[in-house]
């Protein structure tokens, strides 16, 4: 009897590493690859609103079935994306680092929580106050088709960064006062405020398709 269980358990320890290791969308470790299309849109007072298309190529990295983390890379050719004005609040990103939590994970859809850095270049990632960073934060729904396919549709409120926020008040009050309208330099001062910065109407929604391999 000692015998048959010791080959019964042997046998099944065989076929467990004899069988390939899969990763699919909710396993214990996974990595994912995708691509989309968004749209960036941002309304500050005092400058003009902004809409643009992004089309993104994203990879990310789920861990303990909860935590995730997604890199994602605008691959539009646009010379603002990469190119600095001080004089204007950042919200756009050539590329977002992005800490996700998953609340909620059932068998057809998924619930996340996401929020990070934006930067116009990979260094930027690793910082808070560069001039090309960005802030963001919202969530998203990642739809399963099957164990490897998924569509994921996300919503994130966009912050400019505050190099960009210091320098773009800065370049405001001082054209101000070289046109001579001291008037409109101290309400500028006097009326700022984090709602100036801070609101739903800057916003980025993208619809990206991801495979787990």
């Amino acid at each position: 009897m000692n015998r048959l269980l010791t080959l019964a358990a042997a046998a099944f320890a065989s076929t467990l590493i004899a069988a390939p290791a899969q990763a699919d969308s909710d396993s214990l470790f996974t990595l994912g690859v995708g691509a989309g299309l968004g749209v960036h849109k941002t309304e500050f007072q005092g400058q003009p609103s902004e809409t643009a298309l992004m089309n993104s190529a994203s990879v990310r990295l789920k861990a303990l079935y909860f935590l995730g983390a997604d890199f994602t890379y605008d691959l539009t050719r646009d010379d603002a994306l990469v190119d600095v004005d001080p004089s204007e609040l950042r919200t756009r990103a050539k590329m977002r680092l992005t800490g996700l939590l998953y609340p909620f994970q059932g068998e057809f859809f998924s619930l996340y929580l996401g929020a990070g850095l934006g930067g116009s270049k990979t260094s930027e990632l690793a910082a808070f106050d560069r001039p090309g960073n960005s802030y963001h934060a919202g969530g998203g729904l990642e739809f399963r088709l099957n164990d490897h396919i998924t569509i994921d549709t996300s919503f994130f409120v966009l912050v400019p960064g505050v190099s960009s926020v210091v320098s773009s008040s800065v370049a405001q009050i001082d054209a101000a006062l070289n046109a001579g309208n001291e008037s409109a330099a101290a309400d500028f001062v006097s009326n700022a405020s984090v709602g100036q910065f801070v609101s739903a109407k800057n916003h980025e929604f993208m619809v990206r398709l991801f495979l787990y391999l």
